[in-house]
């Protein structure tokens, strides 16, 4: 255990979009310090340490584990890799965050959290969206009963995933590319934090639409929870309706800017277009969006990008900008939540926080990412298979 005063020392594998939301939090919370960041791109390393000149950067994943100032390893590479770095900080004897989904099958994860146990240190998972106030509050309505018992979650989401640049990886079915692995482990993840975990069997699909992606671009599942909670998700990347006009009452659909993204990419000049816009929304990058020392990150960008409702005995809730709106027997009302510059990255490094310097029980550890891997492998298989699929390896929510 460490003590009170305790400055966990971080180092970064992989400064692409996924890192330069993290960053600066990392730097703005006075429990952590930036001790290191590597990339094989020296161009974006070196956009990186200008903004912060103190840290160490390596090109390797070795160098960077092995730094002394490191205690807590963020992994942000590209899914594939994820096993590789994992094993490597692990039996380095440093912490890891690493990015959901924490790897592309069953096995990789279960030799992530041996490695962890072996070397009596922590592994989580940065399912940051799970830890947005409302997530939580929603929870803990779910835990305390006090709208009764929870009995349905249903989450929308439309947009322009598919169409936007995306890299190699994202693009490529085999290494986990697609909008199921790429945004599913968000709303699955967040669909069992509020359910309490416990996916007993699931329906879904995962589908293409458009050869020339190859990879799917939307998603349906329904899922039965243990305790009889049910769940719908339906996510689709195809660049037609904006599912945000559901959230935010009153706004109309934006027809000048429709279908943009799709757009801009049939339009692009030449081949390498997708694969240099992409990289220019890795750290420092200059399109609309790139990371950067004080990238702001909407704070509700992700979790208000469409609707929610979950409903209990006594009333539906959904998410407002404000907080939550509770739909109840005898009224409307709402709960306010949230302080102002926070959100849910804030929630996750908290609590792993917590856990090194307290030694409080870490919340979407390697054994919850583990579980929604199997509920993002389970959804292919049920897919492929048009069945119902049982599921093997979950475990629940850390209240």
């Amino acid at each position: 255990m460490a003590s009170k005063d305790t400055v966990v020392g971080v180092g970064i594998i992989g400064l692409g979009g996924a890192s330069g939301a993290m960053i600066p939090k990392f730097a703005k919370n006075p429990h952590y310090k930036l001790a290191a960041a590597g990339d094989i791109d020296e161009e974006i390393l070196g956009r990186f340490h200008k903004d912060y000149p103190e840290t160490e950067v390596f090109t390797d994943a070795a160098g960077l584990v092995a730094c002394k100032d490191v205690d807590l390893v963020y992994i942000a590479t590209p899914t594939k890799f994820h096993t590789e770095h994992a094993r490597m900080a692990l039996d380095a004897k440093k912490h890891v965050l690493i990015e959901k989904p924490m790897t592309v099958d069953i096995a990789g994860a279960q030799e992530m959290i041996a490695t962890a146990e072996r070397n009596g240190v922590l592994l989580g998972v940065n399912v940051k969206h799970s830890f947005e106030p409302r997530v939580l509050r929603l929870r803990q309505m779910a835990r305390d009963g006090e709208l009764g018992r929870l009995r349905m979650i249903n989450h929308w989401r439309f947009q322009d995933w598919l169409y936007r640049p995306r890299t190699p990886e994202e693009l490529t079915p085999e290494v986990g590319g697609g909008i199921l692995w790429r945004q599913g482990p968000h709303q699955f993840d967040i669909i069992r934090t509020i359910a309490g975990g416990m996916v007993r069997s699931l329906r879904g699909t995962a589908d293409t639409w458009d050869p020339a992606r190859r990879v799917p671009g939307a998603h349906a599942a329904f899922l039965d929870f243990e305790d009889g909670a049910l769940a719908t998700a339906v996510y689709s990347g195809y660049d037609h309706f904006d599912s945000r006009e559901l959230v935010s009452l009153g706004v109309s659909p934006d027809r000048a800017n429709h279908a943009s993204a799709r757009r801009e990419l049939r339009e692009a000049p030449n081949a390498e277009w997708e694969a240099n816009a992409a990289r220019d929304e890795r750290y420092g990058g200059g399109r609309p969006g790139g990371s950067g020392s004080g990238a702001g990150f909407p704070s509700m960008g992700w979790i208000m990008g469409g609707p929610m409702i979950v409903s209990f005995d006594q009333g539906d809730v959904r998410l407002s900008e404000d907080g939550l709106t509770v739909y109840g027997d005898e009224k409307i009302y709402e709960i306010p939540l949230g302080e102002k510059g926070k959100d849910g990255r804030d929630g996750r490094i908290e609590s792993y926080y917590e856990a090194i310097a307290h030694d409080r029980p870490l919340p979407a550890d390697g054994s919850w990412g583990l579980a929604t891997l199997e509920v993002l492998l389970a959804i292919e298989e049920s897919g492929r298979e048009r069945k119902e699929i049982f599921l093997h390896h979950q475990t629940p929510t850390v209240d």
